[in-house]
């Protein structure tokens, strides 16, 4: 009877005690995996059940980005806030890219993860050349101002009547 007493208790002892302490968990991440985005220039929030660690002068969280397909990883600046970490994010081209991210949990492991997201942007809509129309040169005979008639026809009736003038003077001298 001892020992199953003993069992018995060391069985309720086993079911009451605590767990392990496990790695903390991302909760929430925003943009979601699998999601299309539809702008370039958006912000990736990452949510975890605790707050993250975060040292003073150290790098130690971090969120990449990659177009599928390619081998470059483009890092993006973080930021730590309690159990957040935040990044933006600029991409430039249509496509599925791969996000993976990295953070210290607040038991101090370093805790990665991956996901995925779809961009599709518009495109582009192609404005037409503007249409040049050069007008033709039509030549015209160049306009004689109203004033050069005028002093034609003064020129003419000087030459007109100054030779009457003058034969006029001489004989009222003859007289």
């Amino acid at each position: 009877m001892r020992r199953k007493y003993l069992a018995v208790t060391a069985l309720f002892l086993a079911l009451l005690s605590s767990p392990a302490n496990a790695h903390d968990l991302l909760i929430d991440m925003t943009p979601a995996a699998g999601e299309v985005m539809t702008t370039s220039n958006f912000e990736a929030t990452l949510t975890f059940n605790n707050d993250l660690l975060s040292v003073a002068g150290e790098q130690n969280a971090g969120l990449e980005t990659k177009l599928s397909g390619t081998e470059e990883w483009v890092s993006h600046e973080v930021v730590v806030a309690g159990p957040t970490l935040t990044a933006q994010i600029e991409l430039t081209e249509s496509g599925t890219y791969d996000i993976r991210w990295k953070v210290v949990s607040s038991d101090g492991h370093g805790i990665t993860g991956e996901s995925s997201i779809v961009l599709e942007l518009p495109e582009p809509v192609e404005t037409p050349e503007p249409v040049v129309v050069i007008a033709p040169v039509v030549e015209q005979e160049p306009e004689i101002p109203s004033g050069f008639y005028v002093g034609l026809a003064m020129v003419a009736l000087g030459a007109v009547f100054a030779p009457i003038g003058l034969m006029m003077r001489r004989r009222a001298k003859k007289s």
